[in-house]
């Protein structure tokens, strides 16, 4: 046998592979242009496996923090306010939320079984509005907040009535509040001048509703003559209200508070039914939905979850007059905060919330001093307060989720060199190395996501509707390194840059 049969071609081989030309995209005679407009794909290939940890964590937060600041597509609002719904449904609402502040707020409705109780029609004269009120005012309330405009200059001569109540309140030393009318459209004074002279607050009732539903409270209105802030507004009204009863204990509050909605009815509102989808009327209590269920329910069918019935212990204000001594009625308006308002068919003042179905107005005021009294004068922001000192609610997002692109991107990265360095392995031990383990690193970083959260939320009052995206962004930085797509972007920008192989890292 001759010596070309015996000898091994590999060698020829790998030597004429030395030989080869350098590919042509990182010749010198091509042009910035030319390599940015036609891109030599199989050199590409090479510098994209070489691409150094610094530029993968420059290229996610890059994205992070558009996709955070800028919200595209308005995605960013729709994360935060379906995060918001969800959490209440699920987790906030049913089982993490206190009953505290449900212990101390009441609402005394006026609804049609009033009207008819009392034979009274509406609207009311303002004497029969003063019979609520001292009715009220006997059980000795910690305040009162009458949640009815009395704008309109009618001709009532039951007036000095309810002049002579807001006296007796203040005799009485219970606070007695009065919501001014906004964006009035003939000019009308916010509050009757009679009552006005008596010096009773006056506070703004604007909620903010997005997308038909209230899920967060303003933190600053109108003055309506009171001395304004340094930044030239007041305490909206449920902040009002707390700050005067809870003196020393309200944070600052920055922008907007998120309102948490509890699920948990009062049991005080036993009396409430709702109808079932077969005509049937139940009560509102002991008809808890299962964890399970609740979960499958909350993603797949909202609506089927949701309850007529509110959080707030509710009670109608004609039982002041023909069952003043119940047992419940004394419950619920001894001692506690209480809102005087009505829900009446046909009213405009309904609002949808993330866990109820339509609820009067005066709900959405309950429920946010509930929220003040149950955090103790700390509620869930769209801002983390620090020292004092208020964070951009986007910018702890940010400062939430680099930790997860820290390490996204060191375990991609040892992923990318053991392509490169190409070494033979079994097929278990590809599965275990590349599936299993990248299953749990990517686990261990969504974890520490939520982590951070939790820990912005008990820490610094940042609400679950906000530090809930880093998740979501998170997903997505997962998903980009899946594909690759940091890796084929530092291909292309060092080959457009004339790089070659020996010059990455």
């Amino acid at each position: 046998m001759s010596d070309a049969a015996t000898h091994d071609p590999r060698p020829k081989a790998d030597e004429a592979a030395k030989q080869q030309p350098a590919p042509p995209a990182s010749e010198p005679g091509r042009t910035f242009y030319h390599r940015a407009r036609r891109p030599d794909r199989g050199h590409m290939e090479v510098l994209k496996k070489r691409v150094p940890y610094w530029f993968l964590v420059v290229a996610l937060t890059a994205f992070a923090s558009f996709q955070i600041w800028m919200n595209p597509f308005g995605f960013s609002d729709l994360v935060q306010r379906y995060s918001q719904d969800v959490a209440d449904l699920l987790i906030t609402g049913p089982y993490l939320y206190g009953t505290e502040g449900r212990d101390k707020v009441s609402v005394a409705i006026i609804d049609e079984g009033s009207l008819q109780a009392l034979q009274a029609p509406w609207p009311w004269k303002y004497g029969t509005h003063a019979q609520m009120l001292n009715a009220l005012l006997a059980y000795r309330p910690k305040a009162v907040v009458v949640d009815i405009l009395f704008v309109d200059s009618r001709p009532d001569d039951t007036l000095p009535e309810l002049v002579d109540t807001i006296a007796r309140y203040r005799k009485a030393r219970v606070p007695l509040y009065f919501e001014g009318g906004i964006d009035l459209p003939f000019g009308e004074n916010p509050l009757r001048p009679e009552i006005a002279r008596t010096g009773v607050p006056v506070l703004d009732p604007t909620v903010p509703v997005n997308a038909g539903v209230a899920r967060q409270y303003n933190a600053a209105g109108l003055c309506f003559g009171r001395k304004p802030a340094a930044g030239g507004d007041c305490p909206s009204l449920a902040l009002k209200v707390y700050s005067d009863l809870y003196p020393g204990k309200l944070q600052p509050v920055n922008g907007m508070m998120e309102l948490v909605w509890g699920t948990r009815t009062a049991p005080e509102n036993h009396w409430i039914t709702r109808t079932r989808d077969d005509g049937a009327q139940v009560s509102c209590i002991g008809n808890e939905t299962g964890v399970l269920r609740r979960w499958y329910l909350a993603f797949f069918d909202p609506g089927a979850v949701k309850t007529p019935c509110p959080y707030t212990a509710e009670f109608p204000v004609s039982a002041l007059q023909t069952d003043p001594d119940d047992a419940d009625v004394v419950k619920m308006a001894t001692g506690r905060v209480i809102f005087y308002g009505g829900a009446l068919q046909g009213a405009q003042d309904k609002i949808y919330t993330p866990v109820n179905d339509l609820l009067p107005g005066v709900f959405v005021h309950a429920m946010a001093m509930d929220n003040l009294i149950t955090f103790g004068g700390r509620p869930y922001q769209n801002t983390a307060t620090f020292d004092g000192q208020a964070l951009d609610g986007n910018l702890v997002q940010v400062i939430a989720v680099f930790p997860v692109i820290l390490i996204l991107s060191w375990f991609h990265l040892r992923t990318v060199r053991r392509r490169r360095e190409e070494r033979e392995r079994s097929v278990t031990f590809e599965y275990v190395l590349e599936k299993t383990v990248e299953k749990v690193w990517h686990y261990f970083a969504f974890a520490l996501a939520l982590g951070a959260g939790l820990i912005l939320t008990l820490v610094s009052g940042l609400s679950v509707a906000n530090w809930v995206e880093v998740v979501f962004v998170s997903t997505e930085l997962g998903a980009l390194l899946l594909v690759g797509a940091p890796d084929s972007f530092w291909g292309y920008l060092h080959h457009v840059a004339g790089g070659r192989v020996g010059e990455t890292s």
